[in-house]
């Protein structure tokens, strides 16, 4: 339950309280390090702005550092700085340069850019958090003429939000419905409630509605906008913005990571998290007055947040620009394959765990805000002090109020399970252990309706001895969301015929799932995480289909894929269209180019290790192994760092039928080691299955999903067990087993003696 609200009538109350100001003013000595970066940042600023750099006309940035992230780090510093000499200086700076920007807005200058778009553009979304804070921040030291020159420029940013169209769907609608379930009915509106755009206007909204005191804020005679008010746009901010993203948090994306991936979700969890403290630094975190959206514990996405994140990222660290840095299981855009800082989530989540006591939550955001990021713990100093080529100084200002250097935060990740499941996204994460020798698994099948997602349903990535093996390859645009770049499948369908512009033509002409535009959702069907193994079935058949642009010939695409820990992947795919001569197509991102020798094609990794992968269907299959080569235009280029620079390809040989099946055994091994045999196995009798066997493990498959009468098979000599998927979890099966040329004849019917898993694997 939530705690009790009470709205806060003084200052500050946006992210920081009066009551936090005698601790913080305390930690504010050169004792601590995150002070000492915060204070250098501090002395830059204040220098450029003493020679006359900051303000400044034009773009009013200097060192690409905007001048109201300089407002916000010295009305920052004139909250915590220990002498009143000090703090006055400060909050005088901050009042200069902000009535500066506020003169200009106020002459209204379609040219200038803070006028021309400026409250709901990039500008805004990096650091439009700048104004309502600096006003909260040095609220007592702006004089009745100050507010009375900035409230208006603040009324007519709200208002700019609420009608917004920097990208698609990007401010709720119908505009000034609250609470109402209409603003939630359809999926592709809904989703862009968790877009990076949607979500910094919802954040700059909620701290402009908040920063004034209502005595300063009276009823507008004649209001030009929406609202009176600038507290009354808070409504607005819960009962509309909140509303929605918190649904979908809740609900679409549930299970801890965003949706728009590891470029732009970071940003996104940031700006919904940002938001949540304000309203709870401010009192006005009562579900009884605003909908249970404001209540930040009231949504298990919270609460996934972290075991999503930790799984997320890879068991080692390598070398990267600042230090050693994990690798991410990366998904949707990106223009550069490197994890980078993270502490605007994991401040904003730890200051809220601090202020409801979530003593366990505050632990695990500290050790990551030190030990995760890029670099580790020894770049912890350069990450504090924005190094980064931030456009601001927020993160100085982060680092320095979430951790306490008093406290040394333990390792949260031994108490994290190994394995971790994001219904909403379709994506299982699992890994043998949490030290860098582990190997790690991840996949996802997820809707795929906002910008920067890709088509990317079905795929995963494997890594083992401290890199991948595999995993999509990354880019940024809508070459890259094609599926030909992705570990899934492409599957021709009918020619989309009401945009034939090129990104689409390109999606159709290589068998592409359709991202932004698929009509129906992708489904994960079953899963199982076992001590041994992990078993996942997903159907992403809606994917490649779309009303939208009348294509429908994709009758089915389904993948079952079983992890045999640590070293093996069983995969089996089903592809079906409706016509004849359509390509089906298996696709395999490598970081070099495969030697192919029949079915078995061997790739060998920078660090010398071999990635095995056995096609055992389709019968007579076509396996090409080819280097990636970019076109030179730059929609084709990979993100830098990007170590996928090959392909592998299967598919039926022509004439290609209306159903193909795809059986592939992938197998990690160190540099010296053989391929270990791999053997298809087919049933005789009752339902059809086919399966491999692969070091003493059969893993058999439907090859049709749907009922099971029973299953007949002859495992070959040597198997010692058997895995039989696609049953009906929890049910209870016998198991009839006779010698057989030295193997076993093997009948699976329904009985009593053994029961499938929770994900219908029998397991014996």
């Amino acid at each position: 339950p939530a705690p009790p609200a009470t709205p806060v009538k003084g200052h500050p109350r946006l992210w920081v309280r009066e009551a936090d100001l005698p601790k913080l003013r305390a930690r504010a000595t050169p004792a601590n390090p995150l002070f000492k970066e915060l204070a250098a940042v501090t002395a830059e600023a204040v220098a450029a702005m003493d020679k006359g750099k900051i303000p400044s006309e034009g773009d009013c940035a200097e060192s690409r550092i905007y001048c109201e992230a300089h407002a916000e780090l010295f009305a920052f510093m004139s909250l915590i700085s220990s002498e009143e000499a000090a703090r006055n200086d400060y909050a005088a700076r901050a009042r200069k340069i902000l009535l500066y920007i506020v003169d200009r807005a106020n002459k209204g200058d379609p040219q200038d850019p803070f006028v021309r778009n400026f409250s709901t553009g990039d500008r805004a979304r990096w650091a439009g958090e700048s104004f309502g804070l600096t006003v909260d921040w040095i609220y007592g030291y702006l004089t009745a003429n100050d507010k009375a020159a900035i409230r208006p420029v603040f009324l007519r940013w709200a208002e700019a939000q609420l009608k917004s169209s920097t990208t698609s769907h990007d401010h709720p609608e119908p505009i000034g419905k609250l609470n109402d379930p209409v603003m939630l009915k359809e999926p592709r509106k809904r989703r862009y409630a968790v877009n990076n755009y949607f979500t910094s206007h919802m954040r700059n909204l909620a701290l402009l509605s908040l920063a004034f005191d209502e005595a300063d804020d009276p009823p507008e005679p004649k209001p030009s906008g929406t609202y009176p008010r600038l507290r009354d746009y808070f409504a607005n901010v819960a009962g509309a913005w909140l509303y929605m993203t918190d649904s979908v948090l809740r609900n679409d994306a549930r299970g801890g990571s965003p949706p728009e991936g590891f470029q732009y979700g970071p940003a996104t969890l940031a700006y919904v998290s940002e938001t949540l403290l304000a309203i709870q630094t401010a009192g006005e975190a009562d579900p009884a007055k605003w909908g249970p959206q404001v209540h930040l514990d009231g949504n298990p996405f919270w609460h996934e947040f972290i075991p999503a994140h930790l799984h997320s990222l890879s068991p080692a660290a390598p070398a990267g620009r600042i230090g050693p840095t994990h690798e991410a299981a990366w998904t949707g855009d990106g223009q550069r394959y490197e994890y980078t800082d993270h502490i605007d989530p994991f401040a904003a989540l730890g200051l809220h765990a601090q202020n409801s006591g979530n003593a366990e939550r505050l632990n695990a955001l500290r050790w990551m805000a030190i030990h995760a990021g890029p670099g580790g713990a020894a770049a912890l100093a350069k990450r504090a002090r924005s190094q980064l080529g931030q456009v601001h100084k927020r993160h100085s200002i982060m680092y320095f109020l979430l951790i306490d250097p008093a406290v040394t935060p333990a390792d949260p990740r031994p108490a994290t399970p190994l394995t971790h499941y994001g219904p909403g996204l379709g994506q299982v994460f699992a890994r043998t252990s949490w030290g860098p020798e582990a190997t790690w698994l991840q996949f996802q099948l997820g809707w795929e309706h906002i910008d920067h997602q890709h088509g990317d349903g079905l795929s995963f990535g494997f890594y083992r001895g401290g890199e991948w093996l595999t995993k999509e390859r990354i880019g940024y645009g809508a070459f890259f969301g094609n599926s030909e770049q992705h570990n899934t499948l492409a599957v021709e369908n009918d020619r989309n015929r009401r945009y034939d512009d090129p990104n689409r033509g390109e999606l159709w002409r290589r068998g592409s799932q359709w991202p932004l535009v698929h009509t129906n959702d992708p489904r994960v069907l079953a899963k199982s995480f076992a001590q041994d193994y992990v078993y996942v079935l997903g159907d992403a058949t809606p994917l490649y289909n779309s009303e939208y642009e009348n294509i429908g010939d994709v009758k089915h695409v389904s993948r079952s894929l079983v992890w045999l820990k640590p070293d093996h992947l069983v995969l089996y795919d089903r592809a079906a269209t409706g016509k004849e001569g359509r390509f089906k197509r298996f696709f395999l991102q490598t970081p070099s180019v495969a030697q192919v020798a029949g079915k078995l094609a061997t790739v060998t990794t920078q660090k010398g290790q071999k990635l095995f992968v056995t096609a055992l269907q389709p019968e007579s299959a076509v396996v090409v192994a080819e280097p990636y080569k970019p076109t030179g235009t730059w929609d084709t280029k990979p993100a830098e760092f990007e170590p996928m620079l090959a392909t592998l390809r299967t598919e039926p040989p022509a004439p290609m039928p209306k159903e193909a099946r795809f059986l592939h055994v992938l197998q990690g091994a160190a540099g010296n080691a053989a391929a270990d045999a791999a053997t298809l196995v087919r049933t005789k009798q009752g339902t059809p299955f086919a399966g491999a066997a692969v070091k003493g493990t059969l893993v058999l498959f439907p090859v049709d999903l749907g009922a099971v009468s029973q299953v007949q098979f002859t495992a070959p000599p040597g198997v010692t067990r058997v895995l039989v998927t696609g049953l009906a979890p929890g049910a209870s099966y016998d198991v009839i087993r006779k010698p057989a040329g030295g193997g076993e004849e093997i009948t699976v019917r329904a009985g009593s003696a053994t029961k499938a898993d929770e994900g219908g694997v029998l397991s014996f």
